[in-house]
């Protein structure tokens, strides 16, 4: 649409807001005379918002010039403040980003995703956390044990013995899978209990050197794995 028409029309709802038609009237009214060329009702709405809030001796009828173009969520100056965050807090949750950047959660979503790359994963589980010391302890064994092999070759892999322990139930205890039975709709659903009354245990332990193992044996009740 032409920006002369536009102005003319501007110019008629401006007078009849003036006069105090509603905008329903003027968009009807305009409609007549316009035909298809008439602007839709949620524009006329709106400059009759702004002719009935301002002075219509002070109101511009054209549209301000934009200094340039508006920042998208997008942009280079939005991923960096984004990346910020989240290298300041990696458990940052995408609302929260959203609502101190002043964007959709959806926007945050793409960002991180597509346009930086990050993932959230969970944090792997690990026997135990070793200290510094406890790493340095470790280290200086495994180079006295190179240096052990590099002298010595075969012959001290040959008088290394491995042992280990396991605790052995008395039962074998059956998954999902193998507790599935067919039933109809009306008949009540089995149980599965997670404990077995008076179901023993017992420690088995054994030894292997690099031919194989040497040596098994199941502890009995009160006995205890030592030096003996």
């Amino acid at each position: 649409m032409a920006d002369d028409l536009l102005i003319k029309q501007r110019s008629v709802i401006k007078f009849l807001a003036t006069e105090g038609c509603s905008a329903a009237n003027i968009h009807a009214i305009m409609k007549i005379v316009y035909s298809e060329m008439c602007i839709s009702d949620c524009a006329v709405r709106k400059w009759v918002r702004i002719f009935k809030g301002e002075d219509p001796r002070e109101t511009i009828l054209r549209d301000r010039k934009c200094l340039g173009r508006p920042l998208s969520p997008l942009d280079t100056a939005h991923r960096e403040k984004v990346d910020c965050m989240i290298r300041a807090n990696r458990r940052v949750k995408q609302k929260e980003i959203a609502n101190e950047e002043g964007i959709s959660k959806e926007q945050v979503h793409h960002i991180v995703t597509t346009e930086l790359g990050y993932r959230k994963v969970s944090a792997r589980w690990v026997p135990r956390q070793l200290t510094v010391e406890m790493k340095a302890q470790r280290k200086d064994m495994c180079t006295q044990l190179l240096e052990c092999y590099n002298a010595e070759g075969k012959a001290f892999l040959q008088r290394i013995l491995t042992g280990d322990e396991s605790w052995v139930h008395h039962y074998d205890p059956e998954c999902k899978a193998q507790s599935m039975e067919y039933r109809h709709k009306t008949s009540p659903s089995p149980r599965k209990f997670k404990g077995v009354a008076f179901a023993t245990k017992v420690l088995f332990t054994f030894f292997w050197d690099m031919e194989g193992v040497v040596h098994m044996k199941f502890l009995k009740q009160g006995q205890t794995v030592n030096s003996e």
